[in-house]
This record gives structure tokens, C-alpha cells and sequence, in this order.
């Protein structure tokens, strides 16, 4: 009270009050903010917001840490994402920034030696960023962020001392979308869908080989058992005239002695010979099993009647296995027996590559084959492996896919069509209608009709696997009756949409393939 202030102090102290009081202005606030009533009354000023994100322009780092933490609050609240992305694009303009966030990114890399600012600008941009639920305006926030700079700036800093800052770096991070990995994925999978695809119509085509395997092998047997029957009745009728005609050659008859006929046999004979014929069948019946095991790799049906027919006579005796050379074991035998063939050792490689489509020799069949002439550690030595494996690797562990080409196919598969039913049946469904080659129309006329011509037997069986359930066809019900655009259906969706109106649906399949298999049935039901 007692002396007046100079000038030069007057001016200082109202250049640290003008700080003071933007400071004092952010406590009151953050005050204020702690309740829920003067919190939602900040958020629906119309210049509140912008006017805390303006005090960043202060060179204090604790003023802007506070700052920065408040701003955050307001992010996370519902609504509070676009009034900060709003309170930014002001700060851009009355700052004259070129990016959006371009201020900040220069104090958060300038302000090294204040972490407590560091840590709270990077907590601030993990919320901005990652509290979006849409991807691809997350993605748009971080590739802003990225323009800036900051990625490479957290590679550098990741390392640092303080604990909270890492915690904060790593999880920006660990948040990141790798676009581009993402896209080489979505390829990568697309691929494999594409090949199991393939791989179910394989599967398909190796049924129906299945199917028809097995009512061959059905079919032979129904005609073995009828032969062996006739056989039979043959050896009876044999039996009966041997004991009527008895002659000076076995005995005495009514008409008297006659000579044997040159083609006629003794009962002895035509018994041997039919039980040969029986056994031979036999094998050949085992033969087919053990072809169809090493093709497909599976046991084959079992076939009715085929496993216990009628034996007239125990099979020959057959000779004991020769016993191994004196002084060699059994392996030694072995390979003598077989020329003394080498086993190869498996070749290991780096990558996975193609396997072809072959049925591997067995040991005794490699003899007078390329095999067998064949020296593998030669080969490798000319051969230059690595290269030879970069070369025929397969797609999947292949360079990185050309990201463009990746991005077209991604958009081509975005405009996906309205599907009801679940995916696996729907794409089981597809496979099936593509064997058929026929549109829904001509099936479903095929069924009123009882058409076997235009739907094969197996076709039909096929298809009664797809019978629309009860939720399925309730599902498409209600799709009609809402009036809905039937164009936007998956085909499959389609087809089944009609294949459900067919009247008495079930009835009429089961009569079809009762039709079909009818003289197959008899066939095999006749013995």
C-alpha cells in the first residue's frame, strides 16, 4: 500500500495473471465437470468445448495435460465424439493448421521432458481413435494421426522409462488396423473358400463313384447268389440221377448198363467244379474290396448277403508260407524276397508344396519301373532346392498379394445377396443344383409329374436331403409376405423358396425314389 508498482512489474503481473486466469478457468471447469449437472451444462454450450480445446496454445505442460483429460472425459460420453472432432476442426481454423490435430502432434513431440503431458496427449488419442465402433472411419482417424507422423514417433519413444506411457504407446499399438494385412487375409481366405468348394464338388463326384461301386458290387452279389443257387440245384439233380443209374460203371438201372457221355461228369466232378466256381467269384468279390480300399483309402460297405453265403464245402487247405532262408530273419527274407529293394528316406522341406494326385507303388512293383533306377541324393545334389521351393510353394504361404487386385475382389464380394438358410447347407444346396444343370422351375415340374426321365433317381435322393425345414420355410414365408424384393435372395434361397410350395413335397420324393430304385430293388431282393 505504501509504493506504487514500476511500470515493467505492473506489465508482468498482468501477463502471468492473463496464465493464471486461463489456468484458474480449467480447474473451475474440471470442478464443475466432477458433477453430473454442470458436466451435461458444459456439453450443450455451444462454445464451452471449443474454448477448452483452444487453451492448449499454453506453454505450461500441465495446463495442457489437464486440458487434454478433460477433452477425454467429453470423448468418451455419448455424443462427446463429434463435439470434440468439432472443437478440433474449429481449433484448425482459428489456428490456422493445415491437418486437423497438427498442434497437438507438435507439442506431444516437442514436450519430451513432461510425461505426465505425454502421457495424457496419448491416452487422449487412444480414445479419439479406438472409442470408434465403425472400422472404416477408425481407420480414416488413425491414417490422420499416421499423416502426422505419429506411428514412426512411437517406434522411437516405445522404449521409454515411464511405465504409464508405454502402457498407453502399446495400446495404440496393439489397436492399430493393418489394412493391408487385413485385405491380404480377406484374399488369403477368400482362396480357401474357393478350395474347399472344390474340394466338397471332389468329395461329391467321389461319392457318387461311391454309390455306383456299391450297387455294382450289390448287383454281383444278388447275381453270385443266384448262381450258386442254380449251382446247387444243378449238384441235387446230379446227385439223384447218379443214385437212379447204376451200370456196370457204378452200379446197375432200369434200362440197363449205359456208358458215360464224353461230356458228362461224375457227381464228384460237378461238385468240385461248382465249389471252384464259388470260391473264384469269391476272390474276385475280395479283389474289388481291396481295389476300392487302396483308391478311396476307406472300408466298403458291407453288402448284404455277401458276408455269409452258403458253403457246400470247406475251402482247399491252403500250402504253409515257405520259411525264411537259414540264418536271416524274417526282414532280411523280406528283402530278398523283393529284390532288395532300398526304402527312400522323405525328402524335408522348408515349405509346404503341391501333392500330386497319384496312388503310391508298393515295394514289389517298383521293379523294371523309373523308380527303381531312380538315385534321390544324386538329384538333390544337382538340384538347387531352395529355389525349386520358392518356385512351387503353395498360394497360401506365398510373397504378399498385390494389394489392389485384393481390394477389387474384396468389393466385388461386399455385394453379397439376402440368404435365410445357413451357410453350410446353402452352399451343399449350390453343389447339388450345379450337378443338375436344371433351373427350379423344371425341377419342381419334374416332381408334379413324377419326371424320372428329367430327375435321375440319385438326383432325387440327393435332393431330399434339402426338404425345407419348418423354420426355414417359415423364414421364407415371412420374407414373402413382407413383400419384400425376391431378387435380392441368394439363388438358393430362391430355389427353395418354390421347392417349399411343391404340394405334398415329402410324399411325392419318397414316391420318386421308391420308382427309381424299384427295379434295383427286385434285382437284388429276387435271390
Amino acid at each position: 500500500y505504501g509504493t506504487l508498482p514500476s511500470r515493467r512489474a505492473l506489465k508482468n503481473s498482468r501477463l502471468v495473471s492473463q496464465k493464471d486466469d486461463v489456468h484458474l478457468c480449467i480447474m473451475c471447469l474440471r470442478a464443475i465437470m466432477n458433477y453430473q449437472y454442470g458436466f451435461n451444462l458444459v456439453m450443450s454450450h455451444p462454445h464451452a468445448v471449443n474454448e477448452i480445446a483452444l487453451s492448449l496454445n499454453n506453454k505450461n505442460p500441465r495446463m495442457k495435460a489437464l486440458v487434454l483429460e478433460l477433452l477425454a472425459a467429453v470423448c468418451l460420453v455419448r455424443g462427446g465424439h463429434e463435439i470434440i472432432l468439432a472443437a478440433f476442426d474449429n481449433f484448425k481454423e482459428v489456428c490456422k493448421e493445415k491437418h486437423r490435430f497438427e498442434r497437438l502432434m507438435e507439442y506431444f513431440r516437442n514436450e519430451d521432458s513432461s510425461i505426465d503431458f505425454m502421457v495424457a496427449c496419448m491416452q487422449f488419442i487412444n480414445i479419439v481413435v479406438h472409442s470408434v465402433e465403425d472400422m472404416n472411419f477408425r481407420v480414416h482417424l488413425q491414417y490422420e494421426f499416421t499423416k502426422l507422423g505419429l506411428e514412426e514417433f512411437l517406434q522411437k519413444s516405445r522404449h521409454t522409462e515411464s511405465e504409464k506411457l508405454q502402457v498407453q504407446i502399446q495400446a495404440y499399438l496393439d489397436n492399430v488396423f493393418d489394412v493391408g494385412g487385413l485385405l491380404e487375409d480377406a484374399e488369403t481366405k477368400n482362396v480357401a473358400l474357393e478350395k474347399v468348394e472344390e474340394l466338397e464338388e471332389h468329395l461329391s463326384h467321389l461319392t457318387e463313384k461311391l454309390l455306383d461301386l456299391e450297387n455294382e458290387n450289390m448287383m454281383r452279389v444278388a447275381e453270385l447268389e443266384k448262381q450258386l443257387l442254380q449251382r446247387e440245384k444243378e449238384l441235387e439233380v446230379v446227385k439223384v440221377r447218379g443214385g437212379l443209374h447204376r451200370g456196370p460203371w457204378g452200379g446197375s438201372g432200369e434200362g440197363g448198363p449205359h456208358p458215360p457221355r464224353p461230356d458228362a461228369r461224375c457227381p464228384q466232378e460237378t461238385y468240385e467244379h461248382t465249389s471252384h466256381q464259388v470260391h473264384t467269384l469269391r476272390r474276385m468279390i475280395k479283389e474289388k474290396d481291396e481295389a476300392f480300399r487302396r483308391r478311396y483309402g476307406s472300408e466298403p460297405p458291407p453288402v448284404p448277403g455277401a458276408e455269409s453265403p452258403p458253403q457246400p464245402e470247406p475251402e482247399p487247405r491252403k500250402c504253409p508260407p515257405a520259411p525264411p532262408l537259414p540264418g536271416t530273419s524274417p526282414s532280411i527274407a523280406l528283402t530278398v524276397g523283393l529284390s532288395a529293394i532300398r526304402i527312400k528316406k522323405p525328402i524335408k522341406t522348408k515349405f509346404r508344396l503341391p501333392v500330386f494326385n497319384w496312388t503310391a507303388l508298393k515295394p514289389n512293383q517298383i521293379s523294371g519301373t523309373v523308380f527303381s533306377e531312380l538315385d534321390d541324393e544324386r538329384v538333390l545334389e544337382d538340384l538347387d532346392l531352395e529355389r525349386f521351393e520358392e518356385l512351387f510353394k503353395t498360394k497360401a504361404q506365398g510373397p504378399a498379394l498385390d494389394l489392389v487386385c485384393a481390394k477389387s475382389k474384396a468389393a466385388q464380394k461386399v455385394a453379397a445377396k439376402v440368404t435365410l438358410l445357413e451357410a453350410n447347407r446353402a452352399k451343399n444346396l449350390a453343389i447339388t443344383l450345379r450337378k443338375a444343370g436344371r433351373g427350379a422351375d423344371e425341377i419342381c415340374r419334374a416332381i408334379h409329374t413324377f419326371d424320372l426321365a428329367t430327375l435321375p433317381v440319385d438326383f432325387v435322393e440327393c435332393l431330399m436331403r434339402f426338404l425345407p425345414t419348418e423354420a426355414e420355410a417359415k423364414a421364407l414365408r415371412q420374407y414373402e409376405r413382407e413383400r419384400k424384393p425376391l431378387e435380392e435372395l441368394a439363388d438358393e434361397d430362391r430355389f427353395m423358396l418354390q421347392f417349399s410350395k411343391v404340394e405334398r413335397l415329402p410324399q411325392r420324393m419318397a414316391i420318386m425314389a421308391f420308382l427309381g430304385n424299384f427295379t434295383e430293388n427286385i434285382q437284388m431282393l429276387t435271390p
